[in-house]
Parts: C-alpha cells; sequence; structure tokens
C-alpha cells in the first residue's frame, strides 16, 4: 500500500509518499479503513523531528507519520460490535508514534467511531487529536462546569478552537487569548471576551478564574497566581518540571492547581463529539486541505505555529 513516511528524523522534506508499504493485518478488535485524509498536528512535527525517539516513541526507522485519520471501513475484526465495513469513520490511534497516515490505516475499535455526518470526511480527519485534548483537558482536568469562568491561551489555533466551543457548550464564561488578525475570529466561535496577546499577555490579563487552559504552553502554573482563583486550576498540554511536581502534588491530594492534559483517544468521547458538530455546536474549521503529494508544505505549515483552525493531508 501508499504511505506517508519518513526514514530519517528532521526537516519536513523527509516526509514521503510512497508505495509497497506493508498494508496491516486485521485483529479480532481492530479496524482497518481506507483512508481518505490525516489531520495534522504539532505532535506529527515533533514525531518526525525525533521527540521521543529515546522515551515514548522508539519505533525504528523508517515510520509512518499521523496520529488522526478519517476514512470508509474496509475490514472489521470479528469482536468489534459498534463498526462495520462501508461505515465512514474517524479516529485517534494511542500508539504514540502514530502510524495513520496511509492508504489503509488500522485502529483498535475503541479508538474509532462514525464520522460526523454533515461535514466531508477530510474535514473528520482534523477533529481527533485536537477535539479530545480539548474536550478531555476542560471536561476531566479542569472539571469546568456551567457559570465558571475559564481563561483559554491560544484559542485560534487546532486545540484552542476547539477549546473555546466546547466552553461554550459547557456554560462557561470564555476569555479567549490569540493574536490580534485572528480576534474576528475566536469572536466567531463564541468567546465573550478576546485578548491581543501582544497588548494583554495571558498572564497580566486583570481579572480571575476558575480555569486556565494555557494552550501553548509555555508557562507555569505560578505565572497565572493573581489570575487563578483560590480553588483555581491550570491546565497545560506541554510537559514541564515544575507541572510534573504539581501533577504528582494533586494525585496526592496536597495541590489541586495544577494539571497535564494526557489525551487519549475513545469511542465514547469521539462519539460525542460527533454529536455536537452534528447539532452544529462544534464547527472544524480547517485553514488548508493538502493533497499528499504536498505532505512536506503541510508539515512546514503547521512549524509556522500560525495555523488558525486545523489543516488536513488528503489521501485519495
Amino acid at each position: 500500500m501508499k504511505a506517508l513516511i519518513y526514514r530519517h528524523f528532521g526537516p519536513a522534506e523527509n516526509i514521503q509518499w510512497v508505495d509497497g508499504w506493508p498494508k496491516p493485518k486485521l485483529d479480532p478488535e481492530s479496524v482497518i479503513l481506507q483512508a481518505t485524509a490525516g489531520g495534522l498536528n504539532p505532535k506529527d512535527i515533533l514525531l518526525r523531528k525525533g521527540m521521543f525517539s529515546k522515551t515514548l516513541a522508539r519505533d525504528p526507522l523508517p515510520r509512518v507519520s499521523g496520529m488522526d485519520v478519517s476514512g470508509i471501513v474496509a475490514e472489521v475484526g470479528d469482536q468489534v460490535t459498534h463498526i462495520k465495513v462501508g461505515d465512514h469513520v474517524f479516529g485517534m490511534t494511542n500508539h504514540f508514534s502514530g502510524g495513520l497516515h496511509c492508504e489503509f490505516a488500522k485502529l483498535n475499535q475503541g479508538e474509532v467511531a462514525k464520522a460526523p455526518l454533515n461535514i466531508p470526511l477530510e474535514n473528520a480527519s482534523t477533529v481527533p487529536l485536537a477535539a479530545l485534548t480539548a474536550l478531555q483537558a476542560l471536561r476531566d482536568c479542569g472539571r469546568l462546569k456551567s457559570g465558571q469562568r475559564v481563561l483559554i491561551n491560544g484559542a485560534s489555533g487546532g486545540v484552542g478552537h476547539f477549546a473555546v466551543q466546547i466552553a461554550k457548550i459547557f456554560g462557561a464564561q470564555v476569555d479567549a487569548v490569540c493574536s490580534h488578525k485572528n480576534t474576528h475570529f475566536v469572536q466567531s466561535l463564541g468567546a465573550d471576551t478576546v485578548h491581543d496577546y501582544r497588548l494583554s499577555p495571558a498572564h497580566k490579563i486583570d481579572a480571575q478564574f476558575d480555569l486556565v487552559f494555557d494552550v501553548f504552553g509555555k508557562m507555569t502554573r505560578k505565572a497565572f497566581s493573581k489570575q487563578l482563583l483560590k480553588s483555581g486550576i491550570y491546565v497545560s498540554t506541554v510537559p514541564k518540571l515544575v507541572n510534573f511536581w504539581g501533577e504528582a502534588l494533586g494525585r496526592l491530594g496536597i495541590s489541586k492547581v495544577n494539571r497535564l492534559v494526557e489525551v487519549k483517544s475513545n469511542a465514547k468521547d469521539l462519539s460525542l463529539l460527533k454529536g455536537w458538530i452534528e447539532q452544529e455546536q462544534l464547527v472544524p474549521f480547517v485553514e488548508k486541505v493538502y493533497p499528499v503529494e504536498q505532505a512536506a508544505d503541510a508539515h512546514r505549515h503547521i512549524e509556522t505555529k500560525h495555523t488558525v483552525g486545523k489543516i488536513c493531508i488528503k489521501f485519495d
């Protein structure tokens, strides 16, 4: 089959669409889909550059890239109950090194769900990792409730633009931080107040919050000590030593304000996202769809760190 691989760690030019890659074998609890498109995430770029290669991502090179995928089910294991051949689906792998950006992608049945019916399959491919991260950060780590006030730092990117919408679904008051050029976009997502990060950096906003979701992850809870209420929670997408200590203390009951979101793909949450999308409460914004021949350009796009919403790579 064809696959999007990298043989060496390094720049975007290392990404290649090749033929002759072995097709995955079906397991009793797995699903194989003919891939339509793959959402692209910052994690894909880090993996391609060799990050985590000595810790969490030890798969040998060459590797197939990609954490997110959408497509049409081609094969179903005999223990799979909620998916059948021909279904349009979307999903994310929990395998840290990825491996879904290929002609036939394999997922465990717990990592895949039927795709939303009201958006193109390529748009559906952009949802899983970013929207699951936003959902699990706000609901599970941040324990966000209706009427609470949340600050989302980095509100116009993949995770951030989903987080603004999900926070509004939960009934929260949302303050969002982004660049000036993306102000109107973030307002259109439902944010109650939008702050230009150059004029009003997130950690200097004169307000207090029940939850700070630092999508950028460049700071720590301490930087937001004045913005967090006494019972407030700080959630980051990026592991740092200070955040690890806070997370460890939180698990011991000593501290309740530091959380690190570690996204996990599961069919129940994917189905929840599907429902919100079909009800038009959650709208994936896709800035650009790249043909697979321009996969390296798609990687460079993510590397600019100025993506608005999401991008994806179309395989067919």
